[in-house]
């Protein structure tokens, strides 16, 4: 019976059948990619507001509003950007579902304001 085994082992390992892994492949972010938030007094401006679970991204905020803001998506919140400004926070978008995005002015929403899909 253990040579049936061992013989069944090495024909697989001979025919390259897949050997399943114990490794979590899933969520791990592979690419950085960025993506510009441009931020005014009236509107934000992002070009991707649909993405796939797991992804990391870099948000190149611009500031062209006439007030210091800062940005908030999901629970991360960039720092105060001063007119004609930048900043850059980075997202690991773990978790599926529907996250707000907004502008802040001293702390508090300031208007503009959207969701990101994660699927």
């Amino acid at each position: 019976m253990k040579a049936r085994i061992a013989l069944a082992a090495a024909v697989a390992v001979a025919a390259g059948v897949p050997v399943a892994s114990a490794n979590r492949q899933t969520t791990r972010p592979n690419i950085l990619y960025t993506i510009p938030a441009v931020l005014s007094d009236t509107a934000i401006k992002l070009t991707h507001t649909r993405l796939p679970r797991g992804t990391m991204i870099r948000y190149a905020i611009i500031n062209q509003g006439s007030r210091i803001y800062a940005f908030q998506i999901g629970k991360r919140q960039s720092p105060p950007i001063p007119p004609k400004g930048q900043a850059v926070i980075r997202v690991n978008w773990d978790y599926r579902g529907r996250f707000t995005y907004r502008t802040l002015y001293r702390g508090r929403s300031a208007g503009p304001h959207g969701t990101i899909t994660i699927f």
